[in-house]
């Protein structure tokens, strides 16, 4: 749906049963839609749609162009603003990325200078100029849509929301952490103006705002532990967008230091400045060719196996070095999780730390079907059916049957993130694999 905002300077013109009685009595007389089109020099498609009833207005251009005269100052008129809201809010959803910003300044292209006046959007201004809506049906016109579908779309997107928003009141602790820890923008994060929702205007945000700011809140938590400042620029970056040709300093910090500690490398030369300048966050961006010369330096370096602690290698190198030792073991104990004798590790991961009355309780926007439970757990389909079945009697008592099976979200969540799971997926992943390859008959 994603497609170049279309904007007009021009008001449309209300096509009446009294301008079409106009248009075929005295305008329209050869009767041929080529032969017109061509004689005033406008596309086919439109004479077509105009002659068939399937396009409700035209632009003052196209209006001169026809019936030879500019056109009455009755056609600019202005209609209840309800239909051309929820277009906004259906187009708004069906195109990431696009903000009633970008539609205001695409509607009045004269203004691009001047603050977007929200209220054509929040429904404070009952009526808006008919072009307005006028432009917002061809947007979706120009997608297939007819006006019977845009409605159907509309009602299906308020079925959704009512099961799929959040009131602001539970998002706000959120982006005030985020703001303190992160120095985040609220504004950022909803897509609106925070003040709108602190004025009330607005109540509340969508799911998918309301689960990305909680992802958010979990991955800062995770890099304040870490204590490393690339995760917190990273995380940062993720909302904001990196900048094209700039690379962050702190993702390369380390492998500066190793260079100048072991290889005895400038890190003035690296960088253009003192290290300094970065290290006190005066800056915290080099240019992406000064990031590869470090990278690639880095590279030749370490081909030369140079003897540095493994305690100070960046992490990437880190798990570089020591991933055979880690591939050993992990096969080891995926052989041993194979064996009858891994059966009871698997039940301690699988089993669920909630009693099996609570099944009952659960919403079905917190259930998910069986089909889809094995995406949830990132697992093949086979993988998971050979696990289930195996493990039939413990996924009886959770499982939610509501005329086919589900399984719990929370459940699903809770056993994805276990320590020892990774084996369990594994092993089932691995004997699926063999399942397939061996011979059918």
């Amino acid at each position: 749906m994603h497609t170049e905002l279309e904007s007009s300077a021009y008001s449309r013109i209300e096509i009446t049963e009294e301008l079409l009685r106009t248009f075929f009595d005295h305008i329209f007389k050869s009767g041929s839609v080529s032969e017109f089109s061509h004689s005033k020099g406008l596309p086919y498609s439109l004479v077509y749609n105009l002659v068939h009833g399937r396009i409700s207005s035209l632009s003052a251009r196209d209006y001169r162009i026809i019936f030879g005269q500019d056109p009455p100052q009755e056609g600019f008129r202005r209609v209840d603003g309800t239909f051309f809201r929820e277009m906004v809010r259906l187009w708004l959803f069906l195109n990431d990325g696009v903000k009633e910003a970008d539609l205001y300044r695409a509607f009045y292209p004269e203004k691009v200078s001047t603050k977007v006046d929200y209220r054509i959007f929040s429904g404070r201004t009952k009526t808006v100029d008919a072009r307005l809506e006028h432009i917002m049906e061809a947007k979706f016109r120009a997608q297939g849509f007819n006006t019977a579908m845009i409605k159907d779309w509309i009602e299906e997107l308020e079925d959704l929301d009512d099961k799929d928003r959040v009131h602001y009141e539970e998002i706000k602790p959120l982006l005030q952490y985020l703001e303190e820890k992160l120095d985040v923008n609220p504004s950022r994060l909803l897509n609106q103006q925070f003040s709108r929702y602190e004025s009330g205007e607005l109540r509340t945000v969508s799911k998918k705002t309301y689960l990305r700011a909680l992802r958010l809140k979990k991955g800062l938590e995770k890099a304040l532990q870490s204590g490393k400042r690339f995760t917190l620029e990273k995380l940062r970056e993720e909302i904001y967008s990196a900048r094209e040709g700039l690379v962050l300093f702190s993702e390369l910090e380390d492998r500066i230091a190793l260079l100048t500690k072991y290889a005895k490398k400038s890190s003035k030369r690296y960088l253009g400045r003192a290290v300094s300048t970065y290290k006190k966050e005066k800056l915290k961006r080099i240019a992406a060719w000064r990031a590869h010369r470090i990278k690639d330096d880095w590279e030749r370096f370490m081909r030369q196996k140079p003897e540095i602690p493994l305690r100070e290698l960046p992490r990437r190198d880190l798990e570089f070095e020591v991933f055979p030792l880690f591939y050993t073991l992990k096969s080891r104990l995926l052989m041993l999780f194979v064996q009858e004798k891994g059966q009871l590790c698997e039940e301690m991961v699988l089993m669920p730390s909630r009693p099996a009355t609570e099944k009952h309780k659960t919403e079905y926007s917190d259930l998910t079907s069986m089909d889809e439970a094995a995406s949830v757990l990132k697992m093949q389909g086979r993988a998971f059916d050979l696990m289930v079945a195996r493990h039939s009697d413990l996924f009886r008592k959770v499982a939610v049957y509501r005329g086919r099976w589900f399984l719990p979200l929370w459940y699903a969540e809770e056993i994805k993130n276990k320590e020892g799971f990774e084996l369990v997926r594994a092993k089932y992943e691995h004997l699926a694999s063999e399942t397939e390859a061996k011979p059918s008959g």
